[in-house]
């Protein structure tokens, strides 16, 4: 189990936090500007800065209702900007072509001189653009569904970060842990019986390689959408699971781990459809 947080309660008040970690607990200090809100199965604690607020959200575990496991967390920018006191500015710029972002640039600019880059866009972000015309950018990551929002700023051009938020994929009863690597990823051809006949590693840039496997690495298809790869060094067995969501047919690393079997239900139960969106 990860680690999980206990809340002394009295009288539906929080009077103390706690994290366990297996048979430790360690008591946390709540600070002064947090306020909690108690519900069933559930606390919501808010930290409310000059700048910011931080919203965390706990869920009771399923099988100790004492334990709590952090399910979300986000920060809520109380002024988004792109300029800052000393009169340089920071921000985002997009390429945006019939409502749809294409591209993402960071620009920086010190007095006289700007810096502007284009950024890497994670095979596993998808854009979408609102009608205020802020622009969100949801990410999967590891057993994180990342989101963030971008607002037009006052500089022309430019977008400041008003909020984050990070939901995070509880793993439950299941034994195989959901862990998106979005740049680990491949396709493969598979014929009618099921067998895996061919390996391509699909390359950062989009672009293929095959590979030959040897003797220690085993291809196996689990179920439609799912490819297992074991790898066996002497006494010792790795894994890892590949798992195309939205039928392009690119298989995208979502579970690894020591060993050779995968509890393929309880890896299932935790990718929702949109998380298949992206894979």
């Amino acid at each position: 189990m990860d680690s999980a947080y206990k809340f002394d309660i009295s009288n539906g008040q929080v009077t103390g936090e706690n994290i366990v970690f297996g048979s430790h607990t360690v008591a946390l200090h709540i600070p002064a500007d947090a306020t909690f809100s108690v519900g069933t199965g559930s606390v919501t604690e808010t930290i409310t800065g000059t700048r910011a607020t931080h919203t965390l959200q706990f869920t009771a575990d399923a099988s100790d209702a004492t334990l709590y496991h952090l399910t979300s967390e986000q920060t809520v920018v109380t002024s988004p900007t792109t300029t800052y006191d000393n009169g340089s500015t920071f921000g985002y710029n997009f390429t945006i072509t019939n409502g749809a972002v294409t591209a993402m640039q960071v620009s920086d600019t010190h007095g006289t001189h700007t810096s502007t880059h284009t950024l890497r866009i994670s095979p596993t972000t998808t854009f979408s653009v609102g009608a205020d015309g802020s622009v969100t950018a949801t990410t999967v990551e590891g057993h994180t569904v990342e989101s963030t929002v971008y607002t037009p700023s006052g500089t022309a051009g430019l977008y400041a970060v008003s909020s984050e938020t990070d939901t995070f994929i509880q793993a439950g009863s299941a034994t195989t842990r959901l862990d998106v690597d979005a740049y680990d990823r491949a396709q493969f051809t598979i014929d009618a019986t099921g067998a895996v006949t061919a390996v391509q590693r699909v390359l950062a840039d989009g672009s293929t390689k095959t590979v030959t496997p040897g003797s220690s690495t085993t291809y196996s298809q689990l179920a439609a959408g799912y490819v297992l790869e074991v790898q066996t060094h002497g006494s010792h067995s790795s894994y890892e699971v590949y798992h195309d969501g939205n039928g392009d047919g690119i298989y995208t690393e979502v579970a690894h781990g020591s060993g050779n079997t995968v509890d393929l239900v309880g890896l299932q139960a935790q990718i929702s459809n949109s998380i298949n969106g992206v894979l």
